[in-house]
């Protein structure tokens, strides 16, 4: 009973194809070949992709020419990996509610209702109020578009700041403390953005 003979091993195989084999060796290997089919077929397929790699005529790239390719990619990625530039946008009112005639007056002793403002500011929209009281104007108001936070500053005349306060994660805020009468500039640092409303009058 004839046993089926053990496989040759891929490295044999390819130094077959190589002819690396020494003559007693290629005599070996090829008396096997002709006995076993996988082998047969896998030495055929490495002794065709030999022959395609002796027929291939094609040269490799320039060194400098390779080494650039690499720098290119190299300095894309650094710039993929860098934060956006910060973008400076000036709002511009386009809705101020103190331009519309009351229904009825208001009565005397009751205090005045807030006043709302709406800016636009590129992608981005401020949903202004601004409510007097004894202690000064209450600012608040919300960021309407793509935010995720960030921080309201309102400045006076010198540039000081006068009243601040975080975004919460409505993009909602009331600048604190209350602000007395006069003009401000109001300021909104966001991730990407800053949004100012240059021009704040606070007057009752």
């Amino acid at each position: 009973m004839r046993l089926t003979p053990r496989h040759i091993s891929f490295a044999r195989l390819a130094d077959l194809a190589e002819g690396r084999l020494s003559p007693e060796e290629e005599a070996e290997a090829r008396a096997h070949l002709a006995d076993c089919t996988s082998c047969s077929a896998q030495a055929a397929q490495l002794g065709h992709l030999a022959a395609l790699m002796r027929a291939d005529t094609s040269e490799d790239a320039p060194a400098e020419l390779v080494a650039s390719v690499v720098r290119m990619f190299r300095a894309r990625k650094t710039q993929e990996e860098q934060p956006g530039l910060l973008r400076r946008l000036v709002a511009a009112l386009t809705f101020d509610s103190s331009s519309l005639q009351p229904a009825f007056g208001v009565r005397s002793g009751q205090a005045a209702p807030a006043r709302q403002m709406l800016f636009s500011a590129g992608d981005l929209d401020v949903d202004l109020r601004l409510a007097p009281g004894g202690e000064g104007w209450t600012v608040s108001g919300q960021v309407l578009g793509p935010c995720k936070g960030g921080e309201a500053e309102l400045l006076d005349a010198e540039g000081s700041t006068a009243a601040r306060a975080t975004l919460n994660e409505l993009c909602e805020f009331t600048l604190l403390p209350p602000a007395a009468d006069g003009t401000y500039a109001l300021r909104l640092r966001l991730d990407d953005a800053e949004v100012e409303i240059p021009e704040l009058s606070l007057k009752a």
